[in-house]
Parts: C-alpha cells; structure tokens; sequence
C-alpha cells in the first residue's frame, strides 16, 4: 500500500508555490526525474540550487515537503526519524526583559510538571535562548529575537521526540504554556520596572 501524499495536499504547498514561483508538483516531478527517491536528504537539498533558482532555505523546504509527499517522513518528523513540536507567540519587550519573565515564569514546580531539566541561558546579538533537556530525552530550545519597536517573537522548539503522537501531544502542551505565559506578562509586574518605580 502506497504511503505517498497527493502534493495539492500537503499543507505548505501553496506557502513553497508562493516563496519558489514553482508549484510543489512541479518539483516532486523535477526531483523524481532528478533520481530523488535513490538520494539521501542532503543530497537533494544540494541539487536543487545546482539546478534550479532557489536559496538554499527554500531547497530545505521543499526537500522536506518532497520527503513527506513520497512518504519517506511524515509531517514533524525529521531526517533523522525523530519529531519536533514548536509554538510562537508575539510578546510586548525587548528580548532580555521577555527572556527575564519567561525565567521567572518557569519556576522549579512548574520545570517538574514539565518534565524539564536546569535550563541554561546563551546569547547571540541577535537572540536570546533558554535552553532545558527533557526527562523523556528530548530537548528543549527557547528561542527569543526582537520583532519590531517594543516588541519580541518567542518561539518553543522541541526537538527529540519520539512520534508523531508525542509530538502532538506537546504542541497543545506549549500553546497552553505560551497562554498562561501571556497572562503572566499582563498580571505579574516585571522585576526590572518594579525596581525602576521604587
């Protein structure tokens, strides 16, 4: 029984049409003829840009999307065979006074809940991570940039899971987590301003 996915289904195939200027059917049949489904996924994410005009980001996407449609990988999975959950939520602050909160917000009871190990904290001039392994092996990476005056994206990636299901399951999990957060910035005053008003 076949495991393929028609491309008109699959759910970023008008997202690559509209970034690549190519319908995703035009590449599954560009790939097939290319030999795709004798090539690995970095080799096919090599020979796309050799080929044809498309950034190396788009060649990972429609790569991944081309792995799924001819059912080498299901939607959230990796090459590796392992599943991702991730969620984002647009924030009021700058990068270091969101990245403060969600440390505060993330109190040792509620790490337990979670299952979440002592997170580490690393910077890059651009983001700002908390970072936290997982009791069931995975691993966690929150990731936090600037998004406009005032304003910072904070996106969850949880990368190391071990189906489709867990995946699932820990995607309604962040969304919540991402709501109560919000909540949390709106009802708790931050330590910095409070300090600023003494």
């Amino acid at each position: 029984m076949s495991t393929e996915t028609p491309s008109q289904e699959h759910p970023h195939a008008a997202r690559i049409e509209s970034g690549t200027g190519t319908p995703l059917a035009t590449w599954v049949r560009r790939i097939d003829d290319a030999g795709g489904r004798e090539l690995d996924h970095t080799a096919i994410a090599r020979l796309l840009p050799q080929r044809w005009e498309i950034s190396g980001w788009w060649a990972q996407g429609v790569t991944v999307a081309y792995e799924q449609i001819i059912g080498r990988r299901v939607v959230g999975q990796s090459c590796a065979g392992d599943f991702a959950a991730s969620a984002s939520r647009t924030l009021p602050g700058e990068p270091d006074a969101v990245r403060e909160r969600w440390d505060a917000f993330m109190t040792a009871a509620r790490r337990e809940e979670l299952g979440l190990e002592q997170p580490s904290l690393s910077d890059t001039p651009t983001w700002r991570y908390w970072r936290a392994g997982v009791s069931d092996g995975s691993r966690l990476s929150v990731n936090i940039t600037a998004k406009d005056e005032g304003r910072s994206t904070l996106g969850i990636e949880h990368k190391g899971l071990e189906s489709a299901e867990a995946r699932e399951v820990w995607k309604i999990a962040w969304k919540t987590v991402l709501t109560t957060f919000t909540e949390f910035m709106v009802s708790t005053p931050s330590p910095t301003s409070d300090q600023e008003n003494r």
